[in-house]
């Protein structure tokens, strides 16, 4: 799946605010409380202009940031769920942290 930078996570953060406002305002405009996915079409589109991945929903967009992982587990290759994880998720193998 692929993961934004931080440039590229502030650009798609800008776009889900700016979202998030305008479906706001039409909840409150037309009076209905469920989601309005049409309204996320911008962000949906400039991520799949970055990464070249389409149809992910919005909200799974935002959990796409490099920064909120660990690097990769060395035995199971998958990125650890934390920068500050003790061992991977996926297979327990423990996290050798490196001292400086």
């Amino acid at each position: 799946m692929p993961m934004l930078d931080e440039v590229e996570y502030q650009r798609i953060n800008q776009l889900y605010l700016e979202c998030i406002k305008s479906a706001q305002k039409f909840r409150i405009r037309n009076n209905v409380s469920s989601p309005v996915n049409e309204l996320f079409k911008p962000l949906v589109q400039e991520y799949e202009r970055i990464t070249g991945f389409k149809d992910l929903h919005h909200n799974a967009i935002m959990h796409h940031r490099i920064s909120q992982y660990g690097d990769p587990c060395k035995k199971y290759g998958k990125p650890l769920r934390t920068p500050q994880a003790k061992m991977c998720g996926a297979c327990g193998e423990k996290v050798i942290k490196k001292v400086n």
